[in-house]
């Protein structure tokens, strides 16, 4: 009796040591092929971060790197199809600049649009390369305002995602995350997985959820350090262009003074900016006169620069044997208006002296009235200031009524100031303008010692009023002086 109870132990210990050993060895086989999945999936990441270096040495345009994110994130977490939206920050929108191949329908889809696309799949495709989504509301706009990663096992299920259940996004399984470099929030990134109804699989895994996130963030650094170099390289070119351009714009200026027996002129330029809205000419009228023209396009940079350049060359057109200014402003006027934007317009002066007389005559479009300086009156300064209006605000029937010839009489040590209003409205410390005031207390104390004097003393004392500080507007100036 107690060999047989003895024997029924051993034949029950020896059957759940078998029952023990089978699941032990089919839990050893679970954990080695976990084991093996987690090594292939950090293999397939190291393989993601590696080539993500080295497509941004080789490459580093945002297209390049939009494209290797969006086909590498696929191939590690082993998705579908992926997208990649960027942020807009002006519009508040995020713009999709990556698709894959297979599509990764992550936005609401209009009713209209699913019932096309069920008979034309481009139709689909050129919705969601176009399709913006908003930052502040909707799946992807969460995901970024809260900057946290996103897992939805059915995507039409989620609580934010507004739009209904379709074909295209039935059973479909999305990851989102948001792409951050530093504070600056850069765009969002997902992919997507189709699972079966039937199936208990939610399309992406835990260990999936967690390796997404991991390459969402070295994307970003990525991503972050693409733009900052195209940014660097695209301001670099701009100014090597902007450097171009100012010497292009001061090719155009006088190199000298006309030579001229019985007048002689002093002027100085200096730009705010690389490129300036200021301008001036000497332009011969014919072999005895001479024409002197100032100007300021309202506005600075490139395109007031453009519109000085265009003023020169149709005013230098205009100029041979013309012996009235108005007449020659009427033109550009007339020339220039059609193309000037509705929020611009040009001051303008033109001066035409005759070498041999005292006899002076202008117009007057708007610029600041000139100062004249009587040497025969111990330096009284008189302001000319005939009536006058811009140029490029009026197609020409006021403005060539009211921009008119204006004569006027200089004699022997008189001296003519043409400026801009970059030099009345210098500012020191203390927020206070150079004026007209000040410019005629130099005017008067340097006439005597001639027109170079006067725009080197006029130069010192704007640099001395604004403390050196940064000069906000271009400068002008030119002094003709009476011999």
């Amino acid at each position: 009796m107690n060999s047989l109870i003895y024997l029924t132990i051993i034949a029950i210990l020896s059957v759940a040591v078998v029952i023990l050993y089978r699941r032990l060895n089919k839990k050893i086989e679970q954990l080695c092929g976990e084991k093996e999945a987690i090594e292939i999936e950090e293999h397939r990441m190291f393989d993601f971060l590696h080539g993500l270096g080295a497509s941004l040495q080789e490459d580093s345009s945002p297209p390049n790197m939009h494209r290797y994110i969006v086909n590498g994130v696929i191939q590690v977490i082993k998705a579908d199809a992926g997208v990649l939206y960027l942020l807009d920050p002006a519009a508040g929108q995020l713009i999709p600049v990556c698709l894959s191949k297979q599509l990764a329908p992550v936005i609401p889809l209009p009713k209209e649009l699913v019932e096309k696309a069920s008979k034309n799949a481009n139709s689909l495709r050129s919705y969601l390369n176009l399709a913006t989504a908003k930052m502040d509301s909707g799946l992807l706009g969460q995901t970024l305002r809260e900057e946290n990663p996103v897992f939805a096992p059915a995507l039409t299920e989620h609580p934010l995602f507004e739009g209904s259940s379709n074909p295209f996004q039935e059973n479909l399984a999305v990851m989102m995350a948001p792409l951050i470099y530093g504070e600056k929030k850069i765009g969002v990134l997902a992919v997507t997985k189709h699972h079966s109804e039937q199936s208990d699989s939610q399309g992406f895994s835990p260990n999936d959820v967690d390796v997404f996130a991991s390459v969402a963030e070295q994307s970003s650094f990525a991503l972050g350090s693409a733009i900052i170099h195209s940014d660097a390289h695209e301001k670099r070119q701009l100014e090597q262009e902007l450097r171009n351009a100012s010497e292009i714009q001061r090719i155009l200026l006088p190199r000298s003074s006309p030579g001229l027996e019985n007048y002689h002129l002093a002027a100085t330029f200096t730009a705010a900016k690389l490129v300036s809205g200021d301008y001036y000419d000497y332009v011969p009228v014919d072999d005895h006169h001479c024409g002197v023209v100032i100007g300021d396009v309202c506005g600075k940079g490139i395109p007031a620069s453009l519109i000085m350049a265009m003023c020169r060359s149709v005013l230098r057109s205009r100029a041979g044997g013309q012996f009235s200014p108005a007449l020659v402003l009427h033109a550009l006027n007339r020339v220039i208006f059609p193309d000037i934007r509705e929020d611009m317009f040009i001051s303008l002066l033109y001066l035409i002296i005759k070498d041999d007389s005292d006899e002076a005559v202008m117009a007057r479009a708007g610029h600041d009235p000139p100062l004249l300086c009587h040497h025969d009156q111990g330096g009284e300064i008189e302001t000319l200031n005939p009536a006058g209006m811009a140029a490029g605000i009026d197609m020409g029937d006021v403005f060539d009524r009211i921009v008119q010839d204006y004569h006027f009489t200089m004699k022997t040590g008189d001296i003519l100031l043409l400026y801009t209003d970059g030099v009345t409205e210098t500012l020191n410390p203390d927020g206070e303008e150079f004026g007209i005031q000040g410019l005629s207390e130099v005017l008067k104390s340097s006439y005597e010692e001639g027109a170079d004097a006067v725009i080197e003393k006029i130069s010192a004392a704007l640099k001395a009023f604004s403390g050196h500080d940064q000069q906000i507007d271009d400068i002008t100036l030119i002094a003709v002086e009476k011999r």
